[in-house]
């Protein structure tokens, strides 16, 4: 059998094949389009990682008087410079990253004197941590790392530049639409020791918050349980940590502290209201503090109160607070407590004020009179300490 094509058919063959392929390279064409629009899109609806970076920071620069009885004059000045940057890893988890001047050898303050004939200043790595919150469940929140108190308190016990080593759970949630619920449990690693027992803290929390309107109650409960804390008298002694000691101490045959007199465990109940004024930029704030040391026989209480009025924001706006504290000896390990004042065992009388100049610029002055709750019967030297802060300082 023969096949026989005719011309005409060759043509027509020709013609179909070179529209099938035509076509066939417009749909690859349209399909590489449709891939490129939405690999577009995505790029478009996915942020970069410079995108996920947030940048901010504080500087303050201030003069320190110190004014006592029989004690010359001391005149200082002072820089405390803080770097921070924030990312958000996913949806779930974020991350945190901080640098701050301040001598290392003190955990509880990130100022740095001006001293040292012009050398260099140090910055440390301050902050550094991580913290999930599942979407999935928004009332759970983990974190671990270097990071800032993640419980109410106030400087009778840590020091508002006091950051935590070790991890954090928490867990918060509304029962009603203007009730608060949180409950924390904090684990830090205080000094780690290769041949021996650790020293740690470990923490247990408590808050339940209520608003009424543009007023706010909040009331909280917490315990520190200290574990082998005379290392923290060991390395005071040794000049490995540089921040205060004022707790009773066991010295040995030397003369050098060895341990303290008694163990630490700090349960601290702060009660906490905000009340509207007819001028809603300057609200009232009232706090009660109350810390005792269950594991200590005798000097084991301390109080402490604030009263504020304003909330410095606007440019023009002000605001002022008086604090009262009267810390006993042993409520507290000393080497934590705010750095501003001298350690425990002392009254304290403080007003601060602050004034917004400009968006991100304000002044502040703090006025702080302590004077010591006990002294030993051939002290002689228990004046007024009177302490003066006049700080410019710079929020970006």
């Amino acid at each position: 059998m023969h096949l026989h094509l005719s011309l005409s058919s060759l043509s027509t063959f020709r013609f179909l094949w070179t529209t099938v392929a035509l076509l066939s390279i417009t749909e690859t064409s349209l399909d590489a389009q449709d891939t490129a629009d939405d690999e577009s899109a995505q790029q478009s609806t996915t942020a970069t990682w410079p995108d996920k970076l947030r940048l901010s920071g504080d500087f303050r620069s201030r003069y320190e008087g110190f004014y006592k009885t029989s004690r010359p004059t001391r005149n200082r000045t002072r820089l405390r410079l803080r770097l921070r940057i924030d990312s958000e890893i996913n949806n779930d988890t974020r991350f945190q990253l901080q640098v701050a001047s301040g001598d290392p050898g003190t955990p509880a303050s990130t100022n740095q004197t001006f001293e040292g004939f012009f050398q260099p200043k140090p910055l440390n790595l301050d902050r550094a941590f991580v913290a999930y919150n599942p979407r999935a469940a928004e009332a759970i929140t983990l974190g671990i790392g270097k990071f800032p108190t993640p419980v109410m308190r106030t400087q009778m016990t840590f020091d508002d530049d006091l950051n935590f080593e070790g991890g954090w759970e928490q867990f918060s949630w509304k029962p009603q639409e203007n009730v608060a619920i949180d409950l924390v449990a904090l684990q830090t690693a205080v000094n780690e020791v290769s041949g021996g027992a650790d020293a740690y803290m470990l923490g247990g929390y408590g808050a339940a918050s209520f608003t009424f309107g543009s007023n706010s109650l909040q009331l909280s409960a917490a315990n520190y349980m200290w574990r082998n804390a005379d290392q923290i008298v060991a390395a005071q002694a040794s000049g490995e940590l540089t921040s205060i000691l004022t707790n009773r101490v066991i010295r040995n045959a030397d003369g050098i502290a060895t341990n303290f007199a008694s163990e630490f465990n700090v349960v601290d109940i702060i009660a906490e209201a905000t009340l509207n004024t007819p001028n809603p930029d300057y609200p009232l704030r009232l706090l009660i503090d109350y810390a005792v040391n269950t594991k200590a026989t005798t000097d084991r209480k301390g109080f402490w109160i604030e009263a504020g009025y304003g909330d410095p924001g606007p440019v023009g706006s002000w605001g002022a607070t008086y604090t009262s504290g009267w810390i006993e000896q042993d409520v507290t390990p000393s080497a934590f407590v705010f750095s501003d004042m001298p350690g425990t065992n002392i009254r304290l009388n403080m007003i601060e004020t602050s004034y917004v100049v400009k968006a991100g610029l304000s002044l502040d002055v703090t006025l702080h009179l302590t004077k010591r709750l006990v002294v030993a019967q051939n002290d002689t030297s228990n004046h007024l300490l009177a302490r003066l802060h006049v700080a410019t300082v710079v929020r970006f």
